[in-house]
């Protein structure tokens, strides 16, 4: 160990709170996962250890003992736009953080301004994805690729720009708008009242 590094700190474990408690491993398992069987009187001295130890469940550990894993597919446009740079970037920081976690991410660069393209990408991929992230296009043959990948049981996220009457599950981005209609009201008083044309 470097001298001066500060050692990591110890995670609580069942056993611990277990000990804490003065109960068993099987009646804090119980309470930690909300099943019956376990007297109120109890169940308060367990979430008393829990709270005085700082217990969380190791989400990771958990995975490892069922054999579970989940991967995701985040779908951005090829090109060198700072901000789609920038976000591919994130994307893959947080990958790095969340293969500690027993989740793994796959970055595909397409050209998602051409619906084919796009769509085709979405129609093939690996059944191994429990959820993708994509920069869309509201084109009907995207829609439908979309829609496939739902009603197969993938969570899908649009980014940035979004197909809202698709069944992707959540949009992440600018609400386009409400931001026009902040632009509008600025310029409105900007203008102060003078008429004359305005170019957007």
């Amino acid at each position: 160990m470097t001298v001066g590094a500060t050692p990591s700190p110890v995670r609580a474990t069942l056993e611990d709170v277990a000990r804490t408690a003065g109960v068993s491993l099987a009646t804090v398992d119980r309470v930690i996962n909300r099943r019956e069987g376990v007297r109120a009187k109890t169940v308060a001295r367990v979430e008393a250890a829990v709270a005085k130890l700082g217990y969380r469940a190791d989400i990771a550990a958990a995975r490892l003992a069922r054999g579970q894993s989940f991967r995701f597919a985040f779908v951005l446009p090829t090109g060198g736009n700072s901000f789609m740079t920038n976000l591919t970037e994130q994307v893959q920081r947080t990958a790095e953080w969340l293969a500690g976690q027993r989740g793994f991410i796959d970055i595909l660069h397409v050209d998602v301004f051409d619906p084919d393209v796009l769509a085709g990408t979405l129609e093939t991929l690996s059944p191994a994805y429990q959820g993708v992230a994509v920069i869309a296009l509201d084109h009907p043959r995207v829609r439908a690729a979309i829609d496939e990948l739902a009603a197969r049981g993938v969570a899908v996220v649009t980014l940035v720009s979004d197909a809202p009457s698709s069944r992707r599950l959540h949009y992440v981005g600018i609400d386009n708008p409400a931001a026009g209609r902040t632009a509008a009201t600025l310029m409105g008083r900007f203008l102060g009242g003078r008429d004359g044309t305005v170019a957007v």
